[in-house]
């Protein structure tokens, strides 16, 4: 007991910490996980003596990981979704979570056997675990930076994804990689692995889409506070019985989330939503506080720097097989499927944007025994890895968004953007004339666009003062081009605009035999 509150006392102390840390963060504008990992790392080279980093060492990380911090960051994620842009983009986002990743996994482990000599189950074993994606820092840049919708929708859906296509790759190849005669060892044929991988990956979402249409049902009777409980218990309740029926946890808490976050608009009330959105924003914060800071803690720095040769081609053969694995894919998706177009741009992104973190280390640190010295040099290479892409990708994604103009608004933001502020301007006017109020000053003399098709065309067209206001009313002439001509009633008379010159025509007459009178 006396462990138990000491490490609540420096859980709370790390969480403080974070706290801190982010508003240095955001004045140096760095990314809070990349502080936080760092300082994980100083506190655990400076020898701090925490209890608590008895549970982040070996299989304790992976236990916590995966039982209280992986449900939560899922379940987070996928809920915030938009489950039209998911469902629109849901080819491109399945084939670059398994698809891209099993190439990925297959370059990397090809290139350290070739490389390092490293046995190919054992380098396979490597390659699934590494090429979990984890997008934390990068979605957070994505939001401040305005990305558009689709791209961040495409980032997030296939890390929620790959993260259990990897869990899955990796409990397979496990069986394999194990020396014969270790416990677990088992032999694999290709046919059996996919099977169990396609029974795996599909019950998890079944078991998650059925829990979490059963909770939305329920949802209309309950109010704020019953409604934030039940999310809680569909969050670890979908990952905790898929695991035991031994599917995947992953796949269910997604498919959990993203039914849930799919109909909560229309079956929750308005309370109940605010809340269910603000506590698990507030839940996910804290986790991924923790979590970076359980990262440094738990990297060994004596064991990489021991290991700097093979996490330097680690490090390379990760860099190089992204790129290798989604652009060709993204081609072939777009020519064949005939899927909505990605784009180099955001495929770069995609690519550059592919951070290794929590996951990859915890199934790292899981590792029986009985691989041997393999162990140590597949925990020194993921360490390396994920320090690299933390320190180096993370901190540079912001640039290579700007460099891809992705953060800009598109043409057609643009316009929209530009036609509600027309129609605002519209709208006011036509309520001014219908109070009987005067035109300003500025309306009189101010210089307004063409008109817009489809559009009726701004005040300044209707001479409501002179007749003889300039107005783009079209003439055609003897070459067919359309001119400008003075706003007379001939010329209004032949234009949509001929009901409110009529009744600027109808006021000047007035004014006219009120002046003779």
């Amino acid at each position: 007991m006396q462990d138990l509150a000491t490490g609540l006392l420096q859980v709370s102390l790390l969480l403080s910490v974070a706290v801190i840390l982010g508003l240095v963060a955001e004045r140096i504008n760095i990314q809070l996980t990349v502080v936080l990992a760092v300082m994980g790392l100083l506190i655990s080279e400076l020898g701090g003596d925490f209890v608590i980093a008895t549970f982040v060492g070996g299989e304790g990380f992976e236990e916590l990981l995966v039982n209280l911090f992986l449900p939560i960051l899922i379940f987070e994620a996928a809920l915030g979704l938009s489950t039209r842009e998911f469902m629109r983009n849901l080819v491109a986002i399945t084939a670059l979570a398994t698809v891209a990743l099993a190439i990925s996994a297959a370059l990397v482990g090809l290139g350290l056997n070739l490389l390092l000599g490293t046995g190919i189950a054992a380098a396979l074993l490597f390659g699934a675990l590494i090429s979990a994606t984890d997008p934390v820092a990068v979605v957070a840049v994505f939001r401040d930076l305005g990305v558009p919708k689709r791209l961040l929708t495409i980032v997030e859906g296939q890390s929620l994804l790959n993260d259990g296509v990897a869990i899955v790759l990796y409990g397979i190849l496990l069986g394999v990689a194990l020396p014969v005669g270790v416990v677990g060892h088992e032999s694999l044929s290709v046919a059996n692995g996919i099977v169990r991988f396609v029974v795996v990956s599909l019950g998890g979402l079944l078991i998650g889409a059925v829990i979490g249409t059963l909770a939305v049902l329920l949802l209309p009777l309950l109010h704020r506070l019953p409604a934030a409980a039940l999310s809680v218990a569909v969050a670890f309740g979908s990952f905790v019985l898929a695991e035991e029926w031994e599917v995947s946890g992953v796949m269910a808490t997604v498919a959990a989330g993203v039914a849930m976050g799919g109909l909560l608009e229309s079956r929750a009330e308005h309370a109940a939503r605010d809340l269910l959105h603000e506590l698990w924003e507030s839940l996910g914060f804290i986790a991924n506080a923790l979590l970076f800071l359980f990262i440094g803690l738990a990297l060994d720095f004596d064991l990489i720097r021991e290991n700097l040769e093979a996490i330097g081609i680690a490090v390379a053969a990760v860099l190089v097989s992204r790129p290798l694995a989604v652009f060709p894919l993204v081609a072939l998706l777009e020519r064949w499927a005939h899927i909505p177009k990605v784009g180099h741009r955001n495929s770069m992104v995609v690519v550059w944007g592919g951070l290794r973190g929590g996951v990859a280390l915890a199934l790292a640190l899981a590792l029986p025994e009985g691989l041997g010295e393999v162990r140590e040099q597949i925990i020194a290479m993921t360490g390396g890895v994920v320090l690299v892409t933390l320190l180096f990708n993370a901190t540079t994604i912001s640039l290579v968004v700007h460099s891809l103009r992705l953060d800009e608004p598109s043409r057609a933001d643009e316009y929209l953007g530009a036609l509600a502020r027309l129609l605002a301007v519209q709208s006011a006017r036509a309520r001014l004339n219908k109070l009987g109020f005067e035109d300003p000053w500025w309306r009189r003399t101010s210089t307004w666009p063409r008109s817009t098709p489809g559009i009726s065309s701004p005040a300044r067209t209707c001479p409501s003062r002179r007749r003889s206001t300039y107005s783009p009313c079209a003439d055609s002439t003897s070459s067919g081009r359309r001119t400008r001509a003075w706003a007379t009633p001939d010329c209004c008379r032949r234009s949509r605009l001929a009901p409110c010159c009529r009744r600027s025509t109808t006021r000047s007459r007035r004014s006219s035999w009120a002046g003779s009178g």
